[in-house]
């Protein structure tokens, strides 16, 4: 999984599970599906993201791609709900 962060002032945008590489054919100035290596940017949401270090496509907003395991989320996840049923059960007095 990658979350892909603004690279000013790195809020997340989103998260994708198979990021759309994107690069910009110059003959036609369209954006075509790449190759991760030779790609410019991404398409995330039907919008262009130029990617941090690489020429970018010509996107308003440059993005950083990080990749991470979506496990540590779901036990996180976990510990949270944990935590809430225990303040529920507690407030109900069971």
């Amino acid at each position: 999984m990658y979350k892909i962060i603004n690279a000013n002032g790195g809020a997340v945008i989103g998260r994708t599970e198979t990021p759309r590489f994107i690069r910009k054919k110059i003959s036609t100035g369209c954006f075509v599906n790449a190759a991760e290596k030779d790609a410019q940017g991404i398409a995330f949401q039907s919008k262009p993201y130029n990617l941090q270090g690489r020429d970018g496509v010509g996107a308003e907003k440059t993005v950083i791609l990080v990749e991470f395991d979506l496990g540590t989320i779901a036990d996180k996840t976990d510990e949270n709900s944990a935590a809430i049923d225990n303040i529920i059960i507690s407030m109900l007095g069971v």
